[in-house]
């Protein structure tokens, strides 16, 4: 099996936070976790559209697309293991990745203003792909914006 760490790509360490939903949790409120994953593969892709014709009532939006690959651990849990006792880490929609390693501590109170101030390198997690298993290039795939 190919170690995709090997891959100069995958030279990135990211600050995953994950969230345990209200309904899965005892107490029925988010909880969020912080975990540091090294040696991940970071693309961020400037984007820019337009709608409508060219006039005084043109808006453009501006913003990026994101996608990380992280190397196979055996700290995953997959989501449905991971909220009863969120041991190791996860991935799931609505969970946040931000480059390099952050050193704050994330609540439900300040997870916004966290993820803010290291805008444009955070992204919220729209879609998680689970390519591991297949022995060539195994990795974990999010895409945001």
């Amino acid at each position: 099996m190919f170690d995709v760490r090997q891959l100069p790509t995958f030279k990135h360490t990211v600050t995953v936070l994950n969230k345990r939903d209200g309904l899965d949790s005892p107490d029925h409120l988010d909880t969020w976790k912080k975990t540091v994953l090294k040696q991940c593969a970071w693309k961020q892709t400037e984007t820019r559209s337009q709608s409508g014709r060219v006039s005084d009532d043109t808006e453009i939006s501006e913003g990026a697309d994101y996608l990380v690959r992280v190397p196979p651990s055996s700290e995953y849990r997959p989501y449905s293991a991971w909220k009863n006792t969120m041991e190791g880490f996860t991935f799931s929609p609505g969970d946040y990745v931000l480059k390099g390693e952050i050193t704050e501590e994330v609540t439900a109170e300040t997870v916004q203003s966290v993820v803010n101030k290291y805008r444009p390198d955070a992204f919220e997690v729209r879609l998680f792909r689970d390519n591991t298993g297949s022995g060539y290039l195994d990795h974990y795939r999010l895409e945001g914006k």
